[in-house]
């Protein structure tokens, strides 16, 4: 295939990808802990460029540097007014956020992520959920879930597991688009903090992940940092289930962006699940194949043949 001068390349999009591990209030996802190298691994995988800001305050100028933050837990400590005022506006102007709680929500871990959250119609709920039917006593606080939201995050995934997580509460704000996107089983108990006490309070389906729009920019929360960390309980962690795949798409759809160049769009990139025999096939082709440069240049032409083929069909059919 001749090169297209005017065709961007997507590895060198990609690498321009920054995220930031943030550590400046005490989270506790740190870019050099053990337990989530696996996660990071994937970042590096993803051609994704990795920072960290270890520094309070945030602000706009230090936090625009990056496309996708990670925000895993502040514990003992929160966010000044000043930092969430311009962590909304650094989504307001297209950027990432994946916001990280853990079971008791603001209490428990003596942060205000709701408070930050809240702007953009999330909350974390002051609870611990727990599994009354796990087949263990070490089971009983790990949420199996496979009830979803038909979006990007959720596309492909059959199950997650997430461990010691607390709930979500959506609502309406203006000018955000808000969802949750995927629900623990009905009968999931909670213990909730009363402000005084651990109070248990029934069972009921609670909403486990939320994501939101605002602005040109996108925030993703869940219940517990522990999606991230690999551990030696596969039951539970990064590869965990579906919960890999799950990340990836997260990653995905917050960097998920139209590309221009002088004004004209020139790509989108998007997330796509092959199945295994594709993906070999394609990487096969590559290997042998001097026809095409890469994945991209071949899932393009495939679906602009299937597309022309499509309008052929229709013309022939009257339609």
């Amino acid at each position: 295939m001749t090169e297209d001068k005017d065709q961007p390349n997507i590895d060198e999009i990609m690498s321009q990808v920054h995220v930031c591990i943030e550590s400046s209030h005490n989270e506790v996802v740190q870019i050099e802990a053990v337990q989530y190298g696996e996660f990071l691994d994937k970042l590096v995988e993803m051609s994704f460029k990795m920072g960290v800001i270890k520094h309070a305050p945030l602000t706009v100028q230090k936090v625009s540097d990056y496309n996708v933050i990670v925000v895993g837990n502040p514990k003992d400590a929160t966010f000044s007014q000043a930092e969430i005022a311009d962590l909304k506006q650094y989504v307001y102007n297209g950027g990432g956020l994946l916001l990280l709680n853990d079971q008791g929500g603001d209490p428990a871990n003596k942060n205000n992520l709701s408070e930050l959250a809240g702007h953009f119609g999330i909350r974390f709920n002051t609870n611990i959920l727990v599994d009354k039917n796990a087949r263990s006593e070490e089971d009983e606080q790990l949420i199996m879930i496979g009830d979803f939201l038909n979006h990007f995050v959720m596309r492909g995934i059959e199950r997650i597991a997430l461990k010691s997580p607390c709930s979500l509460e959506v609502y309406e704000t203006t000018g955000v688009e808000v969802n949750a996107v995927a629900f623990s089983p009905p009968g999931t108990h909670e213990v909730t903090w009363s402000g005084q006490q651990w109070v248990e309070t029934g069972a009921k389906k609670h909403v486990m992940v939320a994501v939101a729009k605002y602005g040109a920019g996108k925030v993703v929360a869940i219940g517990t940092t522990r999606v991230l960390s690999t551990l030696l309980n596969k039951k539970h962690g990064f590869k965990a289930v579906d919960n890999e795949k799950f990340i990836v798409n997260i990653l995905a759809w917050l960097v998920n962006r139209e590309v221009y160049e002088k004004g004209k769009l020139k790509s989108v990139f998007v997330n796509v699940s092959l199945k295994p025999d594709l993906y070999f096939w394609i990487e096969n082709e590559l290997k042998t194949n001097d026809k095409f440069r890469d994945f991209n240049e071949i899932m393009n032409f495939a679906i602009d043949s299937l597309k022309r083929g499509i309008e052929k069909y229709r013309k022939l059919q009257g339609k």
